[in-house]
């Protein structure tokens, strides 16, 4: 890999990194967080909620300003604010009347602030990378997220035992703050504005187009055309249905090998990681796959080919790991599927900027927000499940949506583009 479109894939796989060390410290330090400051499992469950409303809340709009105003400037401030939002939950003083609302309104602030960073990562891909490449890059950035969400536990775990938990918000605010001011000295929205650049990567990149031209924004007629647009529909309803299939990993896979397989807290700690250190692998690998595929067959089986298969796959690991007895080999193979399920992830952005280069944040944003509401319905249906069929069929229902998300794919062409024109 070389070149400096390179260089700002690493800034934002970094970036990623940030992101899920912002989202994941608290459920590391809400133990600690929650004795000092007198929450009960009511406030807390407050406080974590507030985090997905804030984030499911700021999704399309975040989206949308990507495409209107770039993602040097957007994701550099918001960077900025979810860093020190992060931070600020270090100085909350511990009143019984000030806490849980402090904390209610710095986690929905860290979720309005988060929520346009994949959107923005897409439009930044959008506008850098090669078509060829873009699955890649988009694989780079999902590992960040994993390795980020997998090293997070025992980072904050460390620091809270060597200083407290309040030193852990401060230096992962710090953390993204660094890493923000980073990103905003090192990128341009457009590689024909940055300086170091060179001529020929600036030709290679925008293909014969003249150097720094941009796409135009959306506009009423695009939006009519991306309503109509069966991509635009069924890569939503395909990353509804993974949203469903992934819950388990993002909110009851700790609490399953606690208190229903009895693994312990600190072997349900290391089975958390898993998953996360899985899609790390699978996220990098699904977007090499992606972009050979594209090489290899085109459009639209190029694209489809990886999600069809791998999120299929996923779903097979989904229903066998719930009813292995051994914790150990169970966890693998829900790690296995977590995998798996990410393999197709850079699929689903590569495919959304092949569909569209003008509204690539807005739409983006659509589609995370359809992942996130189908896992929050997910996540709260489980436990009424959980009481008519037990843990084991809960979550093996989840496999069944993952055979629904890959099966989509099969109606998805990415040659049929809403911008009405060809690629650029």
């Amino acid at each position: 890999m070389r070149g400096y479109r390179w260089r700002v894939v690493t800034v934002l796989f970094v970036m990623a990194v940030a992101l899920y060390v912002d989202r994941v410290n608290i459920s590391v330090a809400a133990p600690s967080l929650a004795r000092e400051l007198g929450l009960g499992p009511a406030a807390l469950g407050m406080v974590f909620s507030a985090f997905l409303i804030g984030y499911a809340s700021g999704l399309v709009p975040g989206g949308y300003l990507a495409d209107r105003i770039g993602p040097r400037r957007l994701l550099a401030v918001s960077g900025l604010f979810w860093g020190i939002t992060t931070a600020s939950v270090a100085c909350i003083p511990r009143s019984a009347s000030v806490a849980p609302a402090a904390l209610i309104a710095a986690r929905f602030l860290l979720g309005l602030c988060e929520a346009c960073a994949f959107p923005t990562f897409n439009r930044a891909i959008a506008n850098w990378m090669l078509p060829g490449e873009r699955a890649r890059a988009s694989g780079w950035l999902h590992c960040g997220a994993g390795m980020g969400g997998a090293l997070t536990p025992p980072l904050i775990v460390s620091v809270i035992t060597m200083w407290s938990w309040r030193a852990a918000f401060l230096l992962s605010g710090l953390f993204t703050c660094l890493v923000a001011l980073w990103w905003y000295r090192s990128t341009t929205d457009y590689p024909a504005d940055h300086a170091r650049v060179s001529a020929g990567e600036r030709a290679l990149i925008t293909g014969g187009r003249e150097c720094g031209t941009r796409p135009e924004q959306p506009d009423t007629a695009w939006y009519r055309r991306a309503l109509r647009s069966p991509e635009a529909w069924l890569l939503c309803a395909s990353e509804f249905a993974f949203g469903v299939a992934g819950f388990v990993f993002a909110t009851w896979f700790y609490t399953y090998f606690v208190q229903v397989r009895g693994a312990g807290a600190t072997h349900s700690a290391w089975f958390s990681a898993l998953p996360y250190l899985a899609i790390a692998v699978g996220a990098p690998l699904g977007g090499m796959l992606s972009d050979r595929g594209m090489r290899a067959f085109g459009a639209p089986w190029g694209r489809r080919l990886v999600p069809l298969v791998s999120i299929s796959l996923s779903g097979i690991a989904l229903a066998i790991a719930p009813g292995i007895l051994d914790n150990g080999v169970s966890a693998a193979v829900f790690a296995a599927a977590a995998g798996l399920l990410y393999v197709a992830a850079p699929s689903f952005w590569s495919t959304l900027i092949d569909v569209t280069r003008r509204g690539t944040g807005v739409l983006g944003g659509a589609m995370n927000a359809s992942n996130y509401l189908g896992s929050a319905l997910a996540t709260a249906l489980l436990p009424f499940l959980v009481v008519r069929t037990g843990w084991t069929v809960g979550l093996q229902l989840a496999s069944l949506a993952a055979f629904v998300s890959g099966l989509l794919w099969l109606g998805i062409n990415g040659s049929r583009r809403i911008d009405g024109d060809p690629e650029s």
